[in-house]
């Protein structure tokens, strides 16, 4: 399968409708909803510390390294990337305190909930394009492409389910919701189909800079309102603790596989 870039991107498509379809065939209770919403949350948080962070890292020491070997003395650290993370965090926060807000308190929580779920997708999509593109150009190293390939599905399912979960708490419209996910879905299998069209579009620094903008809106998501909301109330702290700690462990399993 993963000699074939159709069958490949075929497999990313379904496995990726397939998990974001999940929450969709279970009716939730509120209380249901924010103990699953914490096994979303362990998914996400694992994507930004252990996957778009370290990339982000690996991008910093190679461009210094560039920079020493083609300037021949010592090159002080290029803070770029971690400035765009940093924008990443204060958009979403900035878009949420004057946009969301300042409505009518009645519909605030909604409102500020949808904006999560739209920057929460706008992150996770960009981590989706980053691997159709890591994926397109691996096809010279066909060693390289069976693991590569599992690592996408195991992605694309966990991180279509839980975004599916946020936009349940945002109680988006169903129809809403699919499309959506079915965007999402499609979005690797494009890149990889695209992928050296894209590399010359965003070039060497585009895409890096995306990645950046993309860890600062889910270090925002994670830490300032999906934690917050799933342990809003304390009942079944026992339960979503542990939620929790599984999302953040099938994501570090994934990075041990060479995700």
């Amino acid at each position: 399968m993963a000699d074939s870039p159709w069958l490949a991107c075929a497999a990313i498509f379904v496995i990726g409708l397939a998990g974001g379809a999940l929450p969709l065939w279970v009716k939730w209770s509120e209380r249901q909803l924010h103990s699953v919403l914490a096994l979303s949350t362990g998914v996400f948080l694992g994507a930004v510390f252990l996957h778009l962070l370290p990339a982000l890292a690996e991008l910093e020491v190679h461009k210094v390294e560039e920079a020493h070997a083609h300037e021949g003395h010592h090159h002080s650290q290029d803070l770029t990337l971690w400035f765009f993370v940093l924008i990443g965090v204060l958009a979403v926060y900035l878009i949420e305190s004057l946009v969301f807000r300042s409505r009518e308190h009645d519909h605030e929580e909604l409102h500020r909930h949808r904006s999560v779920g739209y920057a929460a997708l706008l992150g996770i999509s960009i981590h989706a394009v980053s691997a159709g593109i890591g994926y397109s150009a691996a096809a010279h190293h066909q060693e390289l492409l069976t693991p590569m390939l599992i690592a996408i599905l195991g992605h694309k399912g966990m991180e279509a389910f839980s975004l599916t979960t946020v936009f349940q708490l945002a109680k988006l419209p169903q129809r809403q919701t699919i499309y959506l996910l079915v965007g999402f879905s499609a979005l690797t299998p494009v890149a990889i189909l695209a992928g050296s069209s894209l590399t010359s579009i965003l070039s060497d620094e585009g895409l890096p800079i995306l990645t950046a903008l993309a860890a600062g809106t889910f270090l925002y998501v994670c830490l300032c309102e999906l934690l917050p909301e799933v342990f809003h109330h304390l009942e079944d702290r026992l339960v979503k603790i542990p939620l929790l700690g599984l999302g953040i462990a099938l994501m570090m399993i994934l990075h041990e596989a060479g995700a």
